[in-house]
Formats: C-alpha cells, sequence, structure tokens
C-alpha cells in the first residue's frame, strides 16, 4: 500500500500538506481535485507494464500505450499525444531514475479527470520542467507534458522512488 501526502500546484502558488506529491494543472483544464494520496481516482484497474530499463523499453511504453488507448476508444488525437507522454516519461525515468536493468513501470487507467499515464522508477530525485532557450537540446519533455495535459506531477512511494503521472484532456488541445 502506498502512503503519500501531496502538494497541488497552479499558477506558482502552493497549496497542500507537504511536498512529497507535487501536481501542476493546467489552468485551461481547470482544477483537479488530487486523490488520496496524491493521483486521481482510477475508475477501472489499471493496465500495467513492467520493463528493464534499457533503451528499447521506451517503444515497449510506447507500443503498449497504443494498444491501451486504442482498445478504450479514445480518439486519435488523445492517443498521438499519449503516446508522446509516454516516450516522455519513460526516457527521463530510463536517463534519470533508473540504473541499466532496473525496473520501470507503466499505468495506465482512466480516472474522472481524463485518462492517466503513471510512470515509476527507483530514484528519489524530483522532476522539474526546465527553462526552454532556443539553444539547448534536451530538457524539453517535462516542458511538452506540461503544455500537452491537463495536469501532471510527482510522488514519492513510500517503498522508494517515485512515480511520475500526466492526467491527459479527453480531448487534444
Amino acid at each position: 500500500m502506498l502512503r503519500l501526502s501531496y502538494t497541488v500546484r497552479t499558477n506558482r502558488e502552493t497549496v497542500g500538506r507537504n511536498e512529497k506529491c507535487t501536481a501542476s494543472h493546467n489552468a485551461e483544464a481547470g482544477a483537479m481535485p488530487p486523490r488520496s494520496p496524491g493521483l486521481p481516482p482510477a475508475t477501472t484497474d489499471p493496465s500495467t507494464l513492467v520493463i528493464t530499463s534499457t533503451p528499447e523499453a521506451i517503444k515497449a511504453a510506447r507500443d503498449f500505450a497504443r494498444g491501451w488507448f486504442d482498445a478504450k476508444g479514445y480518439t486519435n488525437g488523445v492517443r498521438e499525444i499519449a503516446l508522446l507522454v509516454v516516450t516522455e516519461l519513460v526516457t527521463n525515468a530510463y536517463k534519470h531514475g533508473s540504473a541499466p536493468g532496473e525496473a520501470i513501470s507503466v499505468h495506465l487507467y482512466p480516472s474522472k479527470a481524463g485518462p492517466v499515464t503513471e510512470v515509476r522508477d527507483g530514484s528519489d530525485a524530483e522532476p522539474h520542467v526546465k527553462p526552454l532557450t532556443p539553444d539547448s537540446f534536451s530538457g524539453r519533455g517535462l516542458a511538452i507534458v506540461s503544455e500537452l495535459t491537463a495536469a501532471w506531477g510527482f510522488c514519492h512511494l513510500a517503498s522508494g522512488g517515485k512515480a511520475v503521472f500526466a492526467v491527459l484532456n479527453e480531448t487534444p488541445k
């Protein structure tokens, strides 16, 4: 069982109990109440893929997400945004959140707030959006996730590591 607490960030304002779990909400999407312990509640059991931290894991996660979004009947636009989000989150888990051969898990589930993608890795390092500059060649992934989703955030897991999640809009922006 996960025991998490949360902080909600909206327009750079912090509201919540502590810094163990952070969620950023897209102001255009409206407020999304975080579930206790910090993620939107699933309306069904999550579909889960556990992969090993290798470069090939990124494609495996994307293929898993494509099948899930197709099976659930989401529009092509939502699916394409979800594939980009899953790619970014799993790439971050591979590059920054796990050592070669460690487990990364991908969880997909519908919620009342929208479909949720959640990626877990073994690192306690907190993800953050880097400032965008015209000359940077990397570090844009979470900025893209932030712009394309209703909300994103992360939670430190009681067992160690973290879960990074994104709540997608039902229809693309």
